[in-house]
C-alpha cells in the first residue's frame, strides 16, 4: 500500500471555471507543471483527480482538475490535502531530508538513547526544533542545526548529536 504526502492545501473555489486555490505544502512549487495524477484527501473521503492546469497567484497555486468545471463540482474538494505517492517526492540535495523522514527518528549521543523525534516545533521563518520525547514522559528540544546535529542515518533510524553540557530532559 503506497504512502501519500500533501504538496497542498485547497482552501476555497475560485472563479467560475471550477479552479481552486491551494496553499502550497512543498518547496518545490514547479512540480505542479509536471505532476497530472494526484489524490485529494479529506477526513472519510478520497478523490483522484488529474490536474489540467496549474498556475500561481499571489503565493497560492491554482488548479483545474479534469472534469470539475463549475465551482459547484470543486465545493467537496474545499480542505482537501493534494497528495502525491512518496515515490514521487522531488529529490534533495546530498545532506538534506524531508521533515517527515526526520519524524521518529531514534537521536542518541555518544551511544546514549534520548528519545525519538515527536514533532518538529518552528521557532520562526528560519528555526526549526526536534522535539524529543523519551520513554518516561520527559521531553526536549535540539535545533535543527549543523552546531548539533552529527549524522542523520534513515537506514538506521538514528540521529546522532552533540549537545552542549546543561541541555537536559523536561518533563
Amino acid at each position: 500500500m503506497s504512502q501519500f504526502i500533501a504538496i497542498a492545501l485547497i482552501v476555497k473555489a475560485r472563479g467560475i471555471r471550477g479552479e481552486v486555490s491551494a496553499e502550497l505544502l512543498t518547496d518545490f512549487p514547479e512540480r505542479f507543471s509536471s505532476t497530472t495524477g494526484v489524490r485529494v484527501a479529506l477526513p472519510g473521503a478520497r478523490y483522484q483527480e488529474v490536474i489540467e492546469a496549474a498556475r500561481f497567484h499571489k503565493g497560492r497555486v491554482l488548479l483545474k482538475f479534469r472534469g470539475r468545471e463549475r465551482p459547484e463540482q470543486v465545493r467537496e474538494l474545499i480542505g482537501g490535502e493534494v497528495q502525491i505517492p512518496l515515490e514521487e517526492r522531488m529529490p534533495l540535495p546530498e545532506g538534506a531530508f524531508y521533515e517527515s523522514d526526520l519524524l521518529g527518528l531514534r537521536v542518541e549521543q555518544k551511544g546514549q538513547n534520548l528519545g525519538v523525534v515527536a514533532e518538529l516545533f518552528r521557532t520562526g521563518s528560519e528555526g526549526v526544533n526536534l522535539v524529543i520525547r523519551d520513554g518516561d514522559d520527559g521531553e526536549m528540544m535540539v535545533p535543527l542545526a549543523r552546531a548539533f546535529i552529527r549524522d542523520v542515518d534513515l537506514e538506521r533510524g538514528v540521529i546522532r548529536v552533540d549537545l552542549p553540557p546543561g541541555l537536559a530532559h523536561s518533563g
